[in-house]
């Protein structure tokens, strides 16, 4: 194992919990490495006086116990200080987390230079999907033992670091040199570690520094499913697409592209980067990507010329000098790198790196919802131009339309994000004072709490809005912040929110939140989309007449229905188990089972995991195991059999290869929560509002989900439905009934037909036998 020629300690904590001074360390380890060499270890379990979560327990295989007789960290705090030394250069995996737990034990390192581990692997291991210590340990075959434990983090770490140098050695010497002017900048750990770096007379750069060209498809042939929705309705009426289940509609829609030069297709999907990674883009079709995603320029200019980098800003800085990226997808940022991004990179809608991208339009473009809808409703945007008489919008997944139009027309704060922009400018962080205070006093103690004109009419209320005037007139705001702080003025505005949901919101994790979100979304899309455009929606088998939400009841619509193939048929069960059974026993090699909370996610991790580890079983949990892309990675990557525990809502944002998941369990039903603020208002516009609004929601859920899991499933791969509301409540038959159509066996197709007929005096709908999806 060759390491830096450096002296330095790797240590690591296991710990109760995430807050210095609240949550404790039980348990420290440290090795010690001299010019390179490892010359001590240390290694200790603590004991504390409190419980240990059972969530930690079941992590660290700490259990209380093992503590008893342990040493407290006030009689050990003069040993680990002794072990790690004055002034000496910590590394570590996530270290930042350890050196603030320490500080809360007494011990302050934070003026000690440090490396952090994971940002290393970030630079010279862009092809990894995760950088997470478990993740890593399992893909480069790290040394990660004791599993769970402090020394088998530190062991992994120090191996890590090993491999990280390895790479850093394969650097051209263009490179090495342009690596230390950089690093130059940055804080004092990166300074040493790239200081000893040796130029070896490399001129190529090595494999991993090349990044993979896009795919890029050729033609193949243009469906009936595809040639249907191409074709542009007029404008006024909206033409519906029930798309069948098998996840194929959109690849097929942008290989049918065709150059037309009478007719430009902006095809919005909800998720850009997740369409992006499944999807082959074809030649001629132009990604629109939004702002965020692109780099400013003269921005970047500006960040180079920086006379000193945090160490976040240092490490996003060398891999703009090495890959010389196009947008954001195109490295591999991590952790506080999006935020430096963000904030100081990120294009705005007036940068040229973005407008340019509506310059001689090609006849299809690909983008996301939120941008298209952002655009349309706003008469300065650089896109007003392009959006002539040739443009035809078709919105993919649009039974989600009316969340991400929620999203993009509605006005959101939160005050952690305020507050953290506050540092350094006083009228801001004495307007975000006084801000807090009044939310504390409105909200009642209550974590829901919806806001009428009258709260906003207050005397106070004014107060605040001035000040939030003061502070707008400042200079030199960063864009996102200024956005939040222009949503807040809005808000605050009572004669502002008519029309409007406006409500205090206090999550869990003490985090707090103003929301102003539009009451009637439809005519809000009808004003912006349906009545300048011409419009085809992309939405669930059988569902046209349950969009009410994104469709005025004045609409006039066409329906496209189209047959199912083998594709759409899946193998659902219907069952009265338990979620035990499908822990003890997964079916096959890989499987998802869909829980409807955390809460129930984190008893059955404390319950099953250690029994399951036993015999051989890897189990993944929602909120245990990191974050999405951290699961997802770790999913990949994990032996089997794997279990993966998380919420039908977390789910439908997964992406993942196709061929990985053997079977998916849905526990329980995924309705909305009825304490969803916009949810329960806008189920007051209906007679019956679970039976009009609440169930159509429900099954376009079921829709979303059953289509992701086609996107993964293996060939022979099922789904289980353990609700016992299927067979117990009246709606269950309804319910039950929708999901049984997927389980039909695929017809023969018919040619494609077009009949048309009037049910209502707003609608023209076309028959079932109407189009074959190939």
């Amino acid at each position: 194992m060759k390491l830096p020629p450096l002296s330095f300690v790797v240590l690591d904590t296991e710990t109760t919990g995430f807050i210095p001074r609240v949550n404790r360390i039980i348990e420290f380890a440290g090795v010690r490495v001299e010019n390179g060499k490892i010359a001590s270890e240390y290694e200790k379990l603590i004991s504390i006086p409190t419980e240990i979560p059972e969530t930690v327990q079941v992590l660290t295989r700490i259990k209380q116990d093992a503590l008893e007789e342990q040493p407290t960290f006030d009689d050990v705090r003069d040993d680990i200080a002794d072990f790690i030394g004055p002034d000496t250069l910590i590394i570590g995996q996530n270290v930042g987390f350890d050196i603030r737990m320490l500080r809360g034990e007494g011990i302050d390192l934070t003026n000690n230079p440090w490396i952090d581990t994971s940002m290393l692997a970030s630079l010279v291991y862009p092809e990894l999907a995760s950088f997470s210590l478990g993740y890593v340990s399992t893909v480069l075959k790290l040394k990660h033992s004791p599993v769970h434990r402090a020394m088998g983090d530190v062991n992994a770490t120090l191996e890590l670091l090993s491999k990280c140098w390895n790479r850093f050695q394969e650097l051209p010497d263009e490179l090495i040199d342009i690596s230390k002017i950089i690093m130059g900048k940055s804080s004092a750990g990166y300074q040493m570690l790239f200081e000893t770096l040796v130029k070896a007379n490399n001129k190529k750069q090595p494999k991993w520094m090349q990044i993979t060209t896009p795919k890029v498809s050729a033609k193949v042939h243009v469906s009936p499913l595809a040639q249907s929705i191409f074709e542009k309705p007029s404008k006024g009426s909206v033409t519906l697409v029930e798309e069948p289940l098998a996840p194929t509609t959109l690849q097929q829609l942008l290989d049918a592209a065709a150059n037309d030069d009478s007719t430009v297709h902006w095809v919005a999907v909800k998720n850009l980067e997740a369409s992006l990674r499944r999807l082959t883009v074809p030649q001629g079709v132009r990604v629109l990507y939004p702002p965020n995603l692109l780099i400013d320029i003269e921005a970047a200019t500006r960040f180079a010329t920086q006379e000193v980098f945090t160490a976040d800003e240092a490490s996003l800085a060398l891999k703009l000098a090495w890959f010389e990226p196009e947008n954001l997808r195109s490295i591999r940022a991590h952790g506080e790198e999006y935020s430096v991004w963000n904030g100081k990179l990120a294009c705005t809608n007036a940068s040229d790196n973005y407008t340019k991208q509506f310059e001689d339009l090609p006849t299809v473009l690909l983008l996301d919802h939120n941008q298209l809808l952002n655009f349309v409703a706003d008469p300065n945007h650089c896109a007003q131009s392009a959006l002539d008489d040739r443009a035809h919008i078709i919105i993919d997944d649009a039974s989600m339309l009316e969340d991400t139009a929620t999203k993009a027309y509605g006005w959101y704060c939160s005050l952690d994000y305020i507050r953290a922009g506050a540092e350094g400018n006083e009228s801001l962080m004495s307007f975000t004072d006084a801000l807090q205070i009044w939310i504390e006093k409105a909200r009642q103690d209550k974590d829901i709490y919806e806001l009428h004109k009258e709260d906003l009419s207050k005397p106070e209320v004014t107060g605040i809005n001035e000040r939030l005037s003061e502070v707008l007139e400042g200079a030199g705001l960063p864009t996102p912040l200024l956005e939040q702080l222009l949503d807040i003025q809005k808000i605050l505005d009572g004669n502002n929110c008519a029309g409007r949901i406006v409500w205090i919101e206090k999550r869990q994790d003490g985090a707090q939140y103003l929301h102003a979100v539009p009451e009637n979304i439809s005519e809000i899309l009808a004003d912006n989309l349906y009545n300048k455009f011409s419009t085809t929606l992309l939405i669930p088998h059988k569902s046209a007449d349950t969009l009410t939400e994104i469709l005025p009841s004045s609409q006039t619509t066409t329906v496209l229905k189209s047959s199912a193939t083998e594709l759409d048929h899946l193998p659902i069960t219907f069952e009265d188990k338990s979620i035990e059974s499908f822990l003890r026993k997964p079916v096959g090699d890989k499987t998802i089972i869909l829980l409807p909370s955390r809460r129930l996610i984190e008893d059955n991790f404390i319950k099953y995991t250690e029994e399951l580890e036993e015999k051989g079983t890897t189990i993944i949990c929602q909120n245990l195991s990191g974050g999405l892309e951290r699961m997802q990675a770790e999913f990949t990557a994990a032996s089997t059999p794997c279990v993966w525990l998380l919420t039908p809502w977390t789910y439908e944002g997964v992406s993942l290869d196709p061929e990985m998941v053997d079977h998916l369990v849905l526990m329980s039903l995924p309705f909305d929560h009825p304490h969803n603020m916009t949810f329960a208002k806008r189920s007051e516009h209906y007679q019956s509002g679970f039976m009009e609004y609440g169930l159509p929601r429900l099954e376009h859920r079921l829709f979303r989900l059953l289509r992701a899991y086609c996107r993964h499933r293996t060939s022979g791969g099922g789904v289980t439905v353990l609700d016992k509301r299927l067979t117990e409540k009246k709606y269950g038959e309804r319910v039950k009934n929708y999901l049984e159509q997927f389980m039909q066996t695929a017809k023969e197709m018919p040619a494609p037909k077009k009949r048309k007929i009037k049910p209502k005096k707003t609608t023209k709908i076309i028959s079932d036998d109407q189009l074959a999806l190939f």
